[in-house]
């Protein structure tokens, strides 16, 4: 088959490195719609530290967001997300997803979409005010009505559906400087457990957090991964850096490969998603690893 693109047609679609990676206790994972408190409540620690020690995952999606599909293997697709730039592939991180969590079609309001989630994450309802699921912390819509209290908005399966007004933030609305922004929506997630590969408000890893404080605080796209990002934006002095700016870190004290991204959040220290094992953090850097780590820092906001 050619290239086809979808929809994601599930709350967060988690992309696997192989069909295979998936194990016992992912089933939760690998459903539609996607039950991603069940899933990651169920693992055990070391399970959360095998997702990266055999790299099961690449990365994530969030429901609604476009996938390109390769090729199709019984139940699986390998695709790729062209909103998550990487150099693994032209088109956008790739891996494989559960085909039941995919839905054909383009005519979904891509680049219009008027309202994200604001908040870590919030229900979605149907036609009739029922609950139909949680989604993210970005998930994007495009509004069709408004009532007292709520915003109608297109589904994935061409039906309507709304969200509470207090759970969501229209576009272009953002209160305050973009770098401030990048905290407050931050900070949202001290103490939320790191995720491997993750990419929503369940958990992040730490390059998925940046990328989607990013987002949140200026719509801009960046680089999926750590090392990537750290070559876009605006080069910014590590004696001139201010809160909101993307801080690098990388092995041999600096030298080497790039390894660890966070937002600097003034003073010294550093918001992050740092390890399994390890929850989001505002880390004081003065005389941890991190200080002797940094290696640059770049501003992705105005």
């Amino acid at each position: 088959m050619g290239k086809q693109v979808y929809l994601v047609d599930t709350p967060v679609a988690t992309v696997w490195t192989s069909a295979q990676s998936p194990g016992a206790g992912d089933e939760e994972a690998l459903r539609n719609p996607a039950n991603m408190k069940q899933w990651l409540t169920g693992l055990s620690l070391e399970q959360r530290h095998e997702l990266w020690r055999k790299n099961k995952i690449q990365t994530q999606v969030l429901y609604g967001r476009k996938v390109i599909v390769h090729k199709t293997e019984g139940k699986w697709a390998y695709i790729s997300v062209p909103e998550q730039p990487s150099s693994k592939h032209p088109d956008g991180y790739p891996g494989w997803v559960p085909r039941c969590q995919l839905r054909q079609g383009e005519e979904w309001a891509q680049d219009t979409a008027v309202c994200a989630i604001k908040k870590p994450f919030a229900m979605l309802y149907d036609e009739n005010q029922l609950p139909l699921f949680e989604v993210s912390f970005q998930t994007r819509f495009s509004v069709v009505d408004e009532t007292k209290d709520r915003f109608v908005v297109k589904t994935v399966r061409g039906k309507t559906a709304s969200l509470k007004k207090q759970d969501v933030q229209l576009k272009g609305s953002s209160p305050g400087s973009q770098g401030r922004h990048m905290l407050d929506a931050g900070k949202m997630f001290l103490g939320l457990p790191y995720l491997w590969g993750g990419m929503s408000g369940y958990g992040y890893d730490c390059s998925g957090f940046s990328y989607t404080m990013v987002l949140a605080a200026t719509g801009r796209t960046i680089a999926r991964d750590a090392h990537e990002q750290a070559k876009g934006g605006a080069a910014v002095p590590l004696g001139s850096i201010t809160p909101g700016d993307l801080l690098f870190f990388a092995h041999e004290e600096g030298k080497g490969a790039i390894h660890h991204v966070g937002i600097y959040a003034g003073e010294g220290k550093l918001l992050h998603s740092p390890k399994t094992g390890r929850p989001v953090e505002l880390l004081d850097m003065e005389g941890t690893i991190y200080e002797k780590e940094l290696c640059g820092a770049r501003r992705y906001w105005m």
